[in-house]
């Protein structure tokens, strides 16, 4: 350590300039290059998604061009919709039961969930069956 201290001492101005302001200067510079590879790397990525996306779209199109249904994603709105027609008014607060308790209250309300969610999933299922029925019908008009 002392050894150090004597070393550190004995060097001549120039080094300790460099020391204290060079070397930092050199840090950052190439510290930032390096940093700044990861930043264009994003862009590079992005633009290959977008490539990506672009394609997936084209064989979207062309799947259904060929009669076979694809669903289409989510958006944010969809869902947004979504849960904006859910009924947030009516609600009733039902505790889970704990392990000594009876849970007749909490079996009974897991079951009027399931069947909300069944007449829901059939309400879909005839909305989708019509909708098939349009068009093979817009087909068949089509093909005429």
């Amino acid at each position: 350590m002392d050894n150090l201290k004597i070393k550190y001492k004995k060097m001549p101005k120039s080094n300790l300039n460099f020391l204290r302001v060079g070397l930092p200067f050199f840090a950052i510079v190439f510290g930032s290059a390096f940093g700044l590879h990861y930043f264009q790397q994003v862009r590079f990525d992005y633009s290959k998604v977008k490539k990506e996306r672009d394609t997936v779209s084209n064989i979207h199109d062309s799947l259904e061009k060929a009669g076979v249904k694809v669903r289409k994603n989510l958006t944010v709105e969809d869902i947004y919709q979504e849960v904006a027609e859910t009924d947030t008014e009516n609600w009733e607060n039902i505790r889970g039961p704990r392990e000594f308790e009876d849970n007749q209250q909490y079996e009974a309300a897991k079951k009027r969930q399931k069947a909300e969610a069944e007449i829901k999933r059939k309400a879909l299922k005839a909305k989708l069956k019509e909708e098939e029925a349009l068009l093979k019908h817009y087909l068949l008009q089509q093909k005429q």
